[in-house]
């Protein structure tokens, strides 16, 4: 019986990473406009293309930070799959420490 407080299975693990790995794939495809942004100095208008330099740095280091992202949330759900093939590996290992400790009673 659990007493309360944090609790894991190696499915919620699973489902969790694969959920994970599934936002960093999509990250960076539901945004290509952010990597090479289709605004130039002639776009922006006379009276401010001088600014188009500035928004297109901005959109360069938004694509930066979503990319890092995107890769830190995929090292992310890799991990915690890791963690439930271990999880899942520890439980089989203790079940049958425990079983053959209560067959030698």
């Amino acid at each position: 019986m659990s007493g309360g407080g944090y609790t894991a299975t190696t499915e919620a693990l699973s489902a969790a990473s694969k959920t994970i790995g599934d936002l960093a794939e999509h990250l960076l495809d539901d945004n290509p406009d952010l990597q090479t942004p289709q605004v130039t100095a002639e776009k922006f208008g006379r009276a401010h293309g001088a600014h188009a330099t500035k928004y297109t740095a901005g959109a360069q280091a938004l694509w930066a930070a979503v990319s890092g992202y995107s890769s830190t949330l995929g090292s992310f759900g890799t991990n915690l799959g890791t963690a439930g093939s271990s999880y899942s590996a520890n439980e089989d290992n203790q079940s049958g420490a425990i079983t053959n400790a209560g067959g030698s009673l």
